[in-house]
């Protein structure tokens, strides 16, 4: 994925750091130093939070898409996620569907999220029950 590839507001974006940075060399060092430290941080958090309380995933596509704005492969990997969301909505909701598909859709995105949900709190009690032990 390319620059161009990217939507018209993350492009604008993208433009104005781009634009911001490139007025001095200390600038555009600053910004490289900080996406390359902030982002793995930020991803590393969301890690963390998969297992810890926090919203895990969320705060993992923060911190690839603070890594997109100065590396290409983030960028890339980013565009996959978001064709790969874009293509779950389209399946669980999709704009033709009769009013049945819909519902059937939202009950089972419903479920998943209750599903993973009972799970990882079950999981979570249980690592907590074999930590007082």
């Amino acid at each position: 994925m390319t620059h161009a590839d990217l939507s018209p507001r993350a492009r604008a974006f993208v433009d104005r750091i781009d634009a911001w940075s490139g007025h001095s060399r200390p600038r555009k060092v600053l910004v490289r130093v900080g996406v390359t430290v902030t982002g793995p941080l930020v991803v590393l958090a969301g890690v963390a939070m998969l297992v810890l309380p926090g919203p895990g995933l969320v705060v993992i596509a923060l911190g690839l898409a603070l890594l997109a704005l100065e590396y290409e492969w983030a960028r890339s990997l980013v565009g996959g996620l978001g064709r790969v969301a874009s293509w779950v909505r389209r399946a669980v909701l999709p704009k033709g569907g009769s009013p049945g598909r819909r519902i059937l859709g939202l009950a089972g995105a419903a479920t998943f999220m209750l599903a993973t949900t009972a799970l990882t709190g079950a999981v979570t009690a249980f690592v907590g029950a074999q930590t007082v032990l």
